[in-house]
């Protein structure tokens, strides 16, 4: 369930009930790169790192490297870059960017707005964690012999 680009900056309009102008550069358009970046890299920090051995066990994101697993570092937004690029954050957390962001592009017009999403944000990302590193079950096969 990646997401692109254009999908994120056209989530960010709609959490904010605006029009789909507000990403040109003349209205929020750095606003919304920066507030991204800033949602990307936190999340990164936050969240997925904290949860990297629950991504290898279900092999569901990041890749081995020379016996490493590894979470990829979401690649920043810029000016430049392209509606199509993937913004690259694990399925499970990407409802989070667009709700993180959210709260930052909004805080200055609207605070209940902005709260709303940092609520939502926040109990989000606690259920994530929690599924996260909740013990799972384990199946011993074989057992010890004598």
């Amino acid at each position: 369930m990646a997401m692109n680009w254009a999908e994120l900056k056209a989530e960010l309009v709609d959490l904010g009930f605006e029009e789909d102008s507000i990403t040109s550069d003349t209205e929020y358009g750095r606003l919304i790169r920066n507030s991204v970046n800033r949602a990307l890299d936190i999340i990164y920090t936050t969240v997925e790192s904290r949860i990297i051995d629950y991504y290898k066990l279900n092999e569901s994101f990041g890749y081995d490297d020379d016996g490493e697993w590894i979470i990829p570092k979401p690649k920043h937004v810029s000016v430049d870059t392209a509606d199509t690029q993937r913004i690259n954050v694990a399925d499970n957390v990407r409802p989070l960017v667009g709700l993180l962001a959210a709260h930052w592009v909004w805080l200055d017009d609207d605070i209940t707005k902005a709260t709303m999403y940092w609520n939502e944000y926040d109990q989000l990302k606690e259920e994530i964690l929690g599924d996260a590193t909740r013990p799972r079950k384990a199946q011993i096969i074989g057992g010890v012999g004598f």
